[in-house]
């Protein structure tokens, strides 16, 4: 009927077709999603509770069944969820005399969870390992096998008073003869005691690791063949694959030891399927290195930068790239604006198309070093070199040739350095000169001078030798030479003034 209203049936009431459907499944979906839910999470934070308790007894159990690392591993404090994340602190490695190899304050590591729940533990259950302001020491045979190693007593003073100047205490630089056998003895009877040991503290034996590693603010130091190396502070991240590409990012600070610089760079690749061995495609750059710890037997203070590519086996791995120096002191020479070309390649460090400025005119160099022996040389040529700024004040006005040559074996008793000059026309005052020439011979407190030339107008003035010695001044005969080659006077030096005369002559 129109306009009548409708009502809808009260609950339990009959419809025309039947009564209204109730719907008691989902009711007890939800019920039972509910308990479900509740059981699911009581049962996760028990088990998350027992795993956490237990992770020191599962720790214990996965390091008494590993051997990779001789020895004893403890740990003070440990905290594992279950994703197998472990947080550690206080971790200790002794080797097998009881000797701590490693101390690591603080990190974490991933497990594979289903290695430790099967007991299948392998060099590939731990997944990812990140260390924190740890002290680790590391020996690299030549093969550049890694091997940990007892801390020497330099990076475990650095860790205890660590000084703005700590890389320059233990450089090589500035020591005594008695300092440099001390430490040369030191280093001899630590890697005795090392090669003793046989690679002892790490065996890896062919065993596939595949590890996401990390290392913050830590301390290390690095012993290969005589050659000792100090960094602080350390960060590393790396991919590593022993059985495909490993991938490594490491930037430091400071450096000392062999070598002493205010920071390390690098990053690149390390190919473990090449054949017969691993090969690298790594770029380094080596900031502000100290050029008195490499043992140039001249004091040099002006740092240096070097930045390199190295290809090929990453036990005799080959680098090519530039060193850069702002300024570069000599005695009596001061270049600006360095910058050659370096090859290196079995500890021989080769420097070629050097070029600086120096006293207004241009300098090209050549050399190498070898930086197992300290042993090097430098042969270089210069042009145009103006006198007065050379030696200002001196009144003296030409432009100067150069041949240097410079050698030495890592010490200032052990250093020459010898050469010639020659000058185009100039003046002395008011004095004019067609030119000036002449060779020097230095070593270690001995500077020489000979074949000493200068061409005046009709004459020249010539001597065999001046020599400075331990500040001393001695010379040899001056003589004038006229054109025609005839000598015009002789001025004998003032110690041999008077010789053969009669004492009793008036």
């Amino acid at each position: 009927m129109a306009g009548k209203e409708r009502r809808c049936p009260e609950p339990g009431q009959e419809t025309l077709s039947g009564p209204l459907p109730r719907a008691p499944w989902r009711k007890k979906i939800l019920k039972y999603l509910g308990i479900f839910t509740v059981t699911a999470l009581i049962l996760t934070v028990l088990v998350l509770e027992i795993f956490s308790r237990g992770a020191a007894r599962i720790f214990n159990y996965a390091v008494s069944q590993q051997d990779m690392l001789r020895g004893t591993i403890t740990v003070e404090k440990l905290l594992a969820d279950l994703t197998g994340h472990v947080r550690f602190e206080n971790l200790e490695w002794q080797d097998v005399n009881g000797h701590t190899i490693l101390r690591i304050p603080r990190g974490t590591f991933d497990v594979r969870l289903w290695d430790v729940v099967t007991g299948n533990l392998k060099a590939t259950t731990v997944q990812k390992l990140t260390l924190s302001d740890a002290a680790i020491s590391v020996h690299l045979d030549k093969e550049m096998r890694v091997d940990f190693i007892r801390q020497s007593p330099e990076v475990i003073r650095l860790g205890e008073n660590p000084a703005e100047d700590w890389e320059q205490e233990i450089s090589l630089a500035g020591k005594s003869e008695e300092e440099l056998k001390e430490i040369g003895e030191r280093r001899r009877r630590m890697r005795q005691r090392y090669l003793e040991r046989q690679l002892a503290n790490f065996n890896r034996a062919d065993r596939r690791i595949k590890l996401h590693l990390m290392l913050d603010k830590c301390r290390i130091e690095v012993f290969h063949k005589e050659r000792h190396y100090l960094f602080n502070p350390v960060r590393v991240n790396a991919d590593i694959n022993t059985d495909g590409l490993t991938h490594v990012r490491v930037s430091t600070g400071a450096f000392g030891g062999t070598m002493v610089g205010s920071g390390l760079s690098l990053h690149g690749d390390i190919d473990f399927r090449a054949n017969p061995a691993p090969e690298c495609d790594l770029s380094m750059m080596l900031y502000e290195v100290d050029p008195s710890s490499l043992g140039f037997g001249v004091k040099i203070s002006d740092r240096m930068t070097l930045q390199a590519h190295f290809t090929g086996p990453v036990a005799r791995p080959v680098g090519r790239g530039t060193v850069k120096m702002d300024e570069l002191n000599i005695p009596a020479l001061r270049f600006t604006d360095v910058l050659g070309s370096i090859y290196y390649e079995d500890a021989l460090l080769q420097f070629s198309d050097v070029s600086a400025t120096v006293y207004g005119g241009r300098f090209l160099a050549s050399g190498e070093y070898n930086i197992d022996t300290r042993y090097y040389r430098l042969d270089g040529h210069g042009t145009a070199l103006q006198a007065d700024k050379a030696l200002p004040g001196s009144r003296l006005t030409c432009a100067v040739e150069l041949d240097i040559h410079m050698e030495s074996n890592g010490s200032p008793q052990q250093t020459i350095c010898y050469g010639s000059f020659r000058s185009g026309d100039g003046h002395y005052h008011l004095l004019p000169f067609a030119w000036l020439s002449g060779e020097f011979y230095n070593t270690y407190h001995n500077l020489r001078f000979s074949a000493l030339n200068i061409q005046l107008s009709s004459f020249r003035i010539s001597t065999d030798a001046l020599r400075i010695k331990d500040g001393k001044l001695t010379l040899e005969e001056i003589r004038v030479i006229g054109e025609d080659g005839r000598l015009l006077h002789l001025v004998e030096p003032p110690d041999r003034q008077g010789e053969g005369e009669d004492e009793d002559a008036p």
